[in-house]
């Protein structure tokens, strides 16, 4: 083990001396180093021999550095998509709330503001999901490249931070509305227990996020859970009962359902080895 740190510090150290790497890079980027050792290691080569054929895979520190000089703009398209709805849904939000407010002078600015928020907070999450799936569909075909998932990391980073802090707002909102209206905070109802269940899971994510308890790769597979957990608190209404059940048909509850047990397939893709679904010629 000694020897293995010695050249994991080593290598860090050469990367260091590039300006174009920071801190945070140089974290994810050890980060999917020592995941390839592990695998590597698991395969039967020693820690000594997995540490510098990984190395080697990764390319010396003036190749990473050229390929982030080059690259550093994250160009993949579906972070595009996802950062071009994330920055529009807004805008959007708040001129639709805007208008409610002018056409509607009486309306309930508490709960306006509880519905914007937490609408922010869900979608931020789920569209988190959604550059979790592709980044799963992706990788069953091609791996990424550490720079790739570097930039990846810090793109879910953020979409977590929007996510939580708007949900949280959310939740309390809704509190203080339902004190004022029914005269409790909390009612342990379907979809006030939804929101606590997102709130909580984000707060991991971030957790997990910050601390590097797991791999980038994990994290964005691990949203795809997070988009169930959003999904079942955002549309607990389709549910046969309680508070928030305003009836909807057979049909929704089985489109939920539906979404749920994708978002598990992919899930459970993005545990496969990369590559897994490349098609192999001889």
């Amino acid at each position: 083990m000694p020897n293995l740190e010695s050249c994991i510090a080593q290598w860090r150290q050469a990367l260091a001396a590039k300006p174009q790497l920071t801190s945070e890079t140089l974290d994810e980027l050890e980060a999917h180093l020592r995941e390839r050792i592990a695998a590597l290691v698991e395969s039967g080569l020693s820690e000594t021999d997995a540490c510098q054929r990984a190395i080697a895979e990764l390319g010396s520190a003036e190749a990473i550095a050229v390929e982030f000089r080059k690259l550093a703009p994250v160009s993949w398209l579906p972070v595009k998509i996802v950062a071009g709805i994330g920055i529009a849904l807004p805008l959007v939000a708040a001129t639709l709330l805007y208008v409610r407010s002018q056409s509607q002078p009486a309306a309930d600015l508490l709960l306006s503001v509880h519905a914007f928020t937490i609408t922010l907070g869900y979608t931020a999450t789920l569209l988190l999901g959604v550059l979790g799936a592709c980044f799963v569909l992706q990788r069953a075909r091609a791996d990424f490249s550490a720079r790739r998932l570097a930039s990846l990391g810090r793109v879910t980073f953020i979409f977590a931070i929007v996510a939580a802090v708007c949900s949280a707002t959310g939740v309390i909102l809704g509190g203080f509305w339902a004190q004022r209206e029914w005269g409790r905070f909390w009612g342990w109802d379907a979809k006030e227990v939804g929101g606590l269940y997102a709130v909580v899971w984000l707060t991991g994510f971030l957790i997990a996020h910050r601390f590097r308890w797991i791999t980038a790769r994990a994290l964005l597979v691990a949203s795809l859970i997070g988009s169930n957990v959003v999904f079942l608190a955002w549309f607990a209404p389709v549910l046969p009962s309680g508070l928030h059940a305003y009836g909807f048909p057979n049909t929704a509850r089985a489109l939920l359902v539906a979404v749920l047990v994708i978002n598990l397939l992919l899930t459970f893709l993005g545990l496969a080895p990369a590559g897994c679904l490349r098609s192999r010629k001889a």
